[in-house]
Order: structure tokens, then sequence, then C-alpha cells
């Protein structure tokens, strides 16, 4: 490998993991439901908060908020926050809930543990302007895969629909999304491969799963602790993607070489980028004899989310 192609994939790592817990302390209050960290809020969203006191309750020194503890099951909860919520989107307080999605995404501290709450996608992450709650959020990427004639791997590489709310016109997996609440992880795969590529149900019978990474970044937008659910996909040498949802603009079919130099482009939807170096790692085309930063490459790809509100 290049060492330019090198130190880009290095630079990648650390884009995605530019958020630090540790300073968090002076810009955020912590965020609990049932006495349980689930996410960061910035100070001014904190302020905003008070307003809705049969909602937010705040600990003595006020570096705390709790949802009140009077909200006792997920529905209660669910209702409440959701109330909350519509009102500052009427009121147009915070700009990120301009994006609403009438999708929601459910909320606890670790992946394993019950759900405490559903919240509205759009509110999850924590916005640098518009701060929100900063919970952890998930999703499903699949890797689409081929061989050659020549026995050449070669990947499918989706462009995201320009109108697309984030990240628009940029290069991604062949399919992903994130894991609304009410799916498990496969059934998500499954229908982000049906709705975004037209994989049929016989060619899903292939659908393998690899792993998670886990990256905790920061960026104009906000504050994103993510992990992804991987998949591989071998595809027939005669398949095409066709989308379906309207989310992706087309496809290309790519050798593995094209695809290591575009991950390091601007032109790559970062954490997307991460997925495929974690595919090239576990394939061997990025491997400890030909990749100086191999070591801090691969712990890179697994930010310790799990542990990290607890």
């Amino acid at each position: 490998m290049s060492q330019p192609v090198s130190d880009g994939l290095l630079q990648l790592v650390r884009r995605c993991n530019s958020f630090s817990v540790k300073d968090s302390v002076k810009t955020c209050k912590k965020f609990f439901v049932e006495g349980k960290q689930v996410g960061l809020i910035r100070s001014s969203f904190g302020e905003q908060m008070k307003k809705f006191p049969d909602t937010f309750t705040f600990s003595p020194d006020g570096q705390e908020i709790h949802l009140s503890d009077s909200l006792t099951t997920v529905e209660q909860r669910t209702d409440n926050l959701d109330a909350v919520l519509q009102k500052l989107r009427q009121d147009h307080t915070f700009m990120g809930l301009r994006g609403w999605r009438d999708e929601k995404y459910d909320v606890r501290q670790k992946y394993e543990d019950k759900t405490l709450l559903r919240m509205e996608r759009s509110a999850t992450c924590m916005r640098f302007l518009d701060a929100l709650f900063g919970v952890l959020q998930y999703g499903t990427h699949i890797n689409g895969y081929t061989y050659r004639k020549d026995g050449q791997m070669m990947m499918w590489i989706a462009r995201r629909s320009p109108t697309k709310p984030t990240w628009p016109g940029k290069l991604d997996n062949m399919c992903a999304g994130g894991l609304a609440s009410g799916l498990d992880v496969l059934t998500c795969a499954k229908k982000e491969c049906e709705e975004e590529a037209s994989v049929s149900s016989e060619q899903l019978e292939k659908l393998k799963a690899v792993g998670t990474i886990s990256y905790f970044y920061q960026d104009e937008r906000g504050l994103f602790p993510e992990t992804q659910f991987l998949f591989d996909l071998e595809l027939p040498s005669d398949f095409t993607p066709v989308n379906a949802d309207g989310e992706v603009a087309g496809f290309q079919l790519l050798s593995i070489p094209e695809v290591r130099k575009l991950i390091v482009s601007d032109s790559f939807k970062p954490n997307c980028a991460l997925v495929i170096m974690d595919f090239l790692i576990r394939w061997g085309f990025v491997s400890a004899d030909n990749e100086p930063h191999y070591a801090m490459l691969v712990e890179g790809l697994h930010y310790p989310l799990q542990s990290v509100y607890s």
C-alpha cells in the first residue's frame, strides 16, 4: 500500500473518533433515564429543558439531567418526550428538528439492555448548534461484492441521492440504514438490501454477519456515537443493483484497489469508508505486513461505546 493511502487510512480513523468524552465535562451535561446515563446534552439545550419540569429534573449541581421518575413506562416516556420535541419543532427552537423523520430509535445504555424509551431519530444525535441528546445509535451496513470471470474481487459502491438530508451525493456502501425501533439487526439488513439495491430473497440467503465497528465523531452537525452491524454479501457476477426507495443515485462496480483509494478521499461518507476499511482488513487486503498503521487502524474501528456511558 502506498504511503499516501496509508496515511489517509489513519486520518480517516482519527476523523471518525474525533470526540473526547473526557473533554465533554466542560461543555455537556449527562442525560439519565431510570438512573442510567444514556446520552450527553449541551448546556444550551439544558437551559431549554427547564421549561418542561414535568419531563426533566436536574441534579443539585446542575450537571445531570434526568427524565422524570414519574414517567415509569416506555410508552409514557416516549409520548411525553415526543410532545416536548414537537413543541420545540413547532417553535423552531432547534434547527436539527427540521429534519424530522417520523422514525424512532430505541434508547438504552448498552445494546443488550432493555429499551428505556423510543426517540425521534432527528433528536438522537447531539448537535453543536442545536444540541440534543447524544444517545448511542445503531445501524446496519452491507458490503456487496462479486467476482469477475478472471477471479478478481469487485465491490458495489453506491452514490447517495443528491436530495438526501445528510451527506448528499457522497459515495456509500451498497446498502445501509439506521436500526429503527422494533427491528432486529438481520431484518433491518435485509430490508435495506431490498429497498436500496433490489436484492432478492434468494440472494439474501448468502448474507453473512461479520461483526461491528464503532466510533464517536464530531463535525459541524454534532456528536455521533454509533455502532454499525456489518454484513458481507456475495452477489452473482451478472447482478446489477437497482435502487427502489429513491435514496441512491446510482451504483458502480469497482476493483478493490480502486475502492481502497476512494475511501480516503472526500468523495466518500466517512463512516461508510470505515466499514470498507474493516472489510479490507478482514479479507487480508490490509494487513500487518503491508500497512504500518495496522494495529492502530484495527483499534480505531472499535471505540468502546458499550461502556462509554456506564
